[in-house]
């Protein structure tokens, strides 16, 4: 039996519930026969301070201590553990998530003396496995690290998990995060599910490495028992489908709504979902069992730009999904990007009025939307030695500000329109192009608090319910 301490870092994008992936890798520390503690430093309430943190790690004697990793906070990570080192943390650290997986050496010369690459279920495992001394190390697959002289090993990659239904239940390690931590005494429930991992789509783009391009499923059946868990020993009512592309499948998807919409207790969920797989009566499958809203990515109005990309979409498939989902009364949310590589002023002006010609139709618009190139996507691989931006997160990380717990003007003004990776301007677009993709901004802004303000009433009294991106 080996011990393990995961931590997710304090950053500046506080969440107000559990962490699926925590739940999903504590869970099946656990059925191994391992001991897992961990701490979620970014929950909106979790106790302050690294020297309090150290007293936790020492009070649980782990073997291990596992980091999570993503690329905007990836200095907060590295940063943290130089900090625990400092303050006299002996365990290794081993740093999982998206980040080491698409540049699994970093983390070495950062202070860890472990990396997983993808998804890390089975690999925390393995490497707990061969700290108890059961393997060697050099056989736990997706595994990077130092060995005995020094030198750097890359292990075999494992592939992706095919057998989602064999995984543990993370409901099962719910019990790990602490109520307080979220402003709560009773348990709280992430505030998403999975039903698939992975996403066909081949966006340029697109940085979702750790799940992937094969796409893979659970169960219905297994789905409807995780909810009427989590409902039981949380009182989950409603949740967000965490999928990379909900809606791949369609005999997957009448299976799952026809499971949900059975439930006697139908539960409420969103989703994202590629436009393509959009069809009217996909659609009203899912409202009927209990789908309330898909956000829909889209990214670009113009034709040429889209090809580019590789969205596999056009402006009139799209304007027909929003037209069927507001008939249907399925909220849609429209994502749409500024900022591409070569994107000109005509192309710019092309999402622009296609924005002001979907408005009538979409619930929203996303907030922010100034393309990022991170690491891992064939953007980035493209362009970054053209341009300069050659490991960005490093030397001029993107900081956001936290977005807005309420639907306040102000607020949700400030966090669709004050967009950080604008002032980047990874692909050195002329002025030009900077002042339309400003408008198109304050446009999103705009056009989302009228509908929001529009569905309640009276503008000035919104109710207290989260603004996009708040967990």
């Amino acid at each position: 039996m080996a011990r393990l301490f995961l931590i997710n870092p304090l950053t500046d994008e506080p969440i107000r519930s559990p962490l699926l992936a925590f739940l999903y890798l504590a869970a099946s520390l656990r059925r191994a026969g391992h001991e897992v503690e961990l701490f979620d430093g970014s929950a909106s309430n979790a106790p302050a301070g690294t020297p309090q943190l150290v007293e936790r790690i020492r009070a649980f004697g782990p073997d291990v201590v596992g980091i999570h990793c993503k690329t905007l906070y990836a200095l907060e990570s590295y940063g943290l553990a130089r900090e625990l080192r400092e303050l006299g943390v002996t365990a290794p650290f081993v740093c999982g998530g998206p980040h080491p997986t698409v540049v699994p050496l970093e983390p070495l010369a950062h202070g860890f003396e472990f990396s997983v690459r993808g998804e890390g279920e089975e690999t925390l495992v393995e490497l707990c496995d061969a700290l108890d001394g059961k393997r060697q190390m050099s056989t736990v697959r997706s595994l990077v690290f130092r060995d005995t002289t020094g030198a750097i090993q890359l292990n075999e990659p494992r592939g992706f998990l095919l057998e989602l239904d064999q995984l543990a239940k993370p409901a099962d390690a719910l019990d790990l995060f602490d109520p307080a931590w979220y402003g709560k005494s009773e348990p709280v429930p992430p505030a998403g599910l999975l039903s698939s991992r992975g996403c066909p789509a081949a966006c340029t783009f697109c940085s979702n490495n750790v799940t992937g391009r094969r796409f893979r499923y659970r169960s219905p059946e297994l789905i409807k028992e995780e909810i009427e868990h989590f409902a039981r020993i949380a009182g989950l009512r409603a949740f967000a489908f965490f999928d990379d592309s909900f809606a791949v499948g369609r005999r997957r998807v009448e299976e799952l709504c026809a499971v949900l919409k059975a439930m006697p207790e139908k539960p409420m969920w969103t989703c994202t979902a590629h436009p393509a797989h959009l069809h009217r009566d996909v659609m009203l499958m899912m409202k009927q069992a209990g789908c309330g809203g898909v956000d829909i990515g889209m990214e670009s109005g113009d034709a040429e730009m889209l090809l580019r990309i590789g969205k596999g979409v056009t402006k009139d498939q799209v304007l027909e999904v929003l037209c069927s989902a507001k008939q249907i009364g399925l909220h849609a949310m429209l994502n749409l990007m500024f900022g591409w590589p070569g994107e000109t002023d005509a192309e710019l002006r092309a999402t622009l009025d296609f924005m002001e010609a979907a408005a009538p139709f979409a619930t929203a618009f996303n907030a922010r939307g100034v393309l990022v190139p991170y690491p891992g996507t064939e953007i980035y691989d493209l362009h970054h030695r053209t341009y300069g931006f050659t490991d960005w997160w490093l030397k001029k990380p993107v900081r956001y500000q936290p977005f807005p717990m309420t639907w306040a003007r102000g607020e949700v003004e400030r966090a669709y329109a004050d967009d950080a990776a604008l002032e980047h301007n990874f692909f050195r677009l002329p002025q030009s192009s900077l002042d339309l993709i400003k408008e198109g901004l304050a446009a999103k802004a705009r056009h989302t608090f009228a509908r929001v303000s529009a569905a309640y009433g009276n503008p000035k009294k919104l109710p207290a319910i989260p603004a996009a991106g708040a967990r």
